[in-house]
């Protein structure tokens, strides 16, 4: 129960243990540019993942993306 008081209590600390350490088992196993990589696309899959969970549409996005030409 203190432990969890205490992750409770850091958790920016220990979410960025947990992320730097993630990033450096990447980068040793598969090197720099694939890593890169691989940290893109979990990004690009939050941020969908978001706009999914905050019900915005997907049209939106691609008309942010690609504007219409007129």
């Amino acid at each position: 129960m203190e432990l969890l008081n205490l992750l409770n209590d850091y958790k920016g600390r220990v979410l960025g243990i947990l992320l730097g350490f993630i990033i450096a088992l990447l980068i040793i196993r598969f090197g720099i540019i694939l890593s890169i990589f691989i940290i893109i696309c979990v990004g690009i899959g939050y941020y969908l993942g978001m706009r999914y969970d905050n019900k915005q549409d997907f049209k939106d996005l691609i008309n942010d993306i690609l504007p219409n030409n007129e």
